[in-house]
């Protein structure tokens, strides 16, 4: 029961919670690896594209989706501005312009989309990057400020449904015309 006795019973305290205190931060970290895991696989999975920009424009991270949706090799450009994008400068232009805007207003808006047309390059494999034709693409972007700063896209195709739903319009025009110009023909027929 002396002083001696008391500063290792405290040193033997402080040892056991610096043990448990790096216990927790091991099960910490091994928790943020799975949860890191998790968040990739489900981005590599994602339809959508997903392309994460720092508040320049330079590309942290894409995921397979945007690469699919573009036709362009984009983890070739992971670390570069998006305005360096081989075909990409005009769209990049207008996505920047957009982050750039909301981040402008200081937190009243934290978010945006907008519908985009893309002349893109389709190429004959995914090997060959020189042979390529010209396609229209028609995107749906959105955008978010993430709270670290960094600027967060993503965008669907919906060329496809675009072009369902003129080819639907064309129908109703060439449906109603049609009804019109039937129209004066019964009493002539008659």
């Amino acid at each position: 029961k002396d002083e001696l006795d008391g500063l290792t019973r405290s040193f033997a305290e402080m040892t056991q919670q610096l043990f448990e205190a790096r216990e927790s931060l091991e099960q910490s970290m091994v928790q943020l690896d799975v949860a890191r895991s998790h968040l990739q696989t489900m981005l590599d999975n994602l339809t959508a594209g997903v392309v994460l920009l720092d508040n320049h424009g330079v590309i942290l991270s894409i995921n397979p989706g945007a690469t699919r949706i573009l036709k362009l090799p984009l983890s070739v450009y992971v670390g570069q501005p998006l305005e360096d994008v081989d075909g990409l400068q005009g769209f990049a232009t207008q996505v920047l312009d957009r982050f750039e805007e909301i981040t402008a207003e200081h937190g009243r808006v934290d978010h945006w989309e907008q519908s985009y047309e893309l002349d893109t390059a389709v190429y004959a494999s995914a090997k060959d990057f020189s042979a390529q034709a010209a396609r229209q693409i028609t995107l749906v972007a959105r955008g978010a400020l993430l709270p670290q700063g960094d600027w967060l896209l993503v965008f669907d195709d919906i060329t496809e449904v675009a072009s369902a739903q003129r080819a639907q319009a064309w129908a109703e025009v060439a449906r109603r015309l049609a009804h019109e110009i039937k129209n004066p023909l019964t009493p002539i027929q008659l």
